[in-house]
């Protein structure tokens, strides 16, 4: 009877992880159409990221979630491709290099040691300018803010249907979030893509073809190219990626592992990460996490891989819904969007910004993220900062050597302009 109540219980906990994260593969999609993916393809690989990290997750008897993260997405688009130049292919490849990376140094223990060593300011910094990031994309790809007209951003036309129906959809949206939590999710875009259908602005051309999709990934699959790799940004990219992989996966799988009661796996779930990165970088994906959104499944009391087996299974089904994901409007993605900006900005509350030696540095990454529209000048002027206020404030011995090799890295990357 025990046995039985176990597997009804993991099994309840993947079929409520599959309905929380089941909006992420049309959003991640949506964002890597803007590094170059063709829609259709990086839907398909995201859904198939997301299969293959339950099932590797389930293997290592771990009821977490990879799937393709939010915050990183933006980070592959915006700053590997779009401002470092790389194309969408050798940043794929950078993403397959960085799993592997975090694959290896979890197994040599390397990883614990630079995670210790990564000042947690910048880490709070990070996630906060990346909810930021977020909301910018959010607002733009909506057209509620937007640019030109003598200045950097304002008001998007209130006239425009498409515009009209992302305001509605964000404020529903915040609603329904604020009485169901993550789960309201998918509610948000089904409103949002119910509405644009009222108001005339969702295209669709009436066919249910699965063919498109798959000849689209056909274009993605395998599509890693390593012929950028010997250039100085490749390396520079590769560094900051896995830092960032690093830092935020220790810390979201040290605590998931922990609320289940699996301290001791905590490096498990990290290599699982690495090698689910790896398996999306061969799909057409950025890299995956460690979802938030396992909670969910946790809450109810799912403990180990039964959990994650089943939410992979439920992804494979979804594969044949996949005209369904196609029709979903950017005015009903990008609230969803706006809100998880929302959620990683609330971190914000951790940052000692009453300690300016602290306050300079976080506040540096955290304004400069979206500014720049960079992640990567972001942490590279924070840590510059955080790099002088010790020198400054307590002398050279007080700082840590991975700090002090990080912040020489990013001087450097910051002079290329200068020297090429």
């Amino acid at each position: 009877m025990a046995k039985q109540t176990e597997w009804k219980t993991e099994t309840y906990g993947g079929v409520l992880n599959f309905l929380a994260t089941a909006y992420i593969p049309a959003v991640h999609a949506a964002i890597l159409t803007q590094a170059g993916l063709p829609f259709e393809g990086a839907l398909v690989g995201a859904i198939l990221t997301s299969i293959i990290g339950t099932f590797i997750a389930g293997l290592f008897n771990l009821p977490l979630l990879l799937l393709p993260g939010m915050g990183i997405n933006a980070l592959f688009t915006y700053t590997l491709v779009l401002q470092m130049g790389l194309s969408w292919q050798g940043a794929l490849a950078v993403s397959f290099v960085s799993g592997a990376l975090v694959v290896l140094l979890t197994v040599t223990k390397v990883a614990r040691k630079l995670a210790n060593a990564f000042p947690p300011i910048i880490h709070d910094g990070l996630t906060v300018g990346l909810g930021l990031f977020l909301i910018l994309i959010g607002l733009e790809a909506a057209g509620i803010v937007s640019g030109g007209g003598g200045a950097l951003l304002h008001i998007g036309d209130l006239g425009e249907r498409p515009v009209q129906v992302a305001f509605l959809s964000l404020f529903v949206a915040i609603l329904l979030f604020l009485k169901m939590g993550p789960s309201s999710f998918l509610w948000t875009i089904a409103f949002g893509v119910g509405l644009s259908a009222v108001m005339g602005t969702l295209d669709w051309t009436g066919e249910f073809a699965l063919t498109p999709f798959f000849e689209s990934f056909g274009t993605v699959f395998g599509n890693v190219s390593f012929a950028e790799s010997a250039s100085p940004i490749f390396l520079v990219a590769v560094g900051v990626l896995t830092l960032v992989l690093l830092i935020e996966n220790i810390s979201l799988i040290q605590n998931q592992t922990r609320a289940i009661g699996k301290d001791a796996d905590a490096p498990k779930g990290l290599v699982a990460q690495g090698l689910s990165t790896m398996a999306g970088a061969m799909f057409g994906s950025s890299p995956t996490v460690s979802t938030v959104e396992v909670a969910a499944g946790i809450s109810v009391g799912a403990r180990g891989g039964i959990a994650s087996f089943v939410t992979s299974g439920l992804y494979v089904v979804s594969l044949l819904l996949l005209p369904l994901f196609a029709i979903i409007p950017v005015t009903a993605i990008a609230p969803v969007s706006i809100i998880i900006g929302m959620m990683m900005f609330q971190n914000v509350k951790h940052l000692p910004l009453d300690n300016w030696e602290h306050a300079f540095p976080a506040i540096l990454v955290i304004i400069m993220i979206p500014f720049t529209y960079s992640i990567v000048d972001g942490i590279g002027l924070g840590f510059i900062a955080y790099t002088m206020i010790v020198l400054f404030k307590k002398g050279y011995r007080s700082l840590s050597p991975v700090v002090g090799v990080l912040t020489v890295l990013f001087l450097v990357f910051f002079s290329l302009p200068v020297w090429l």
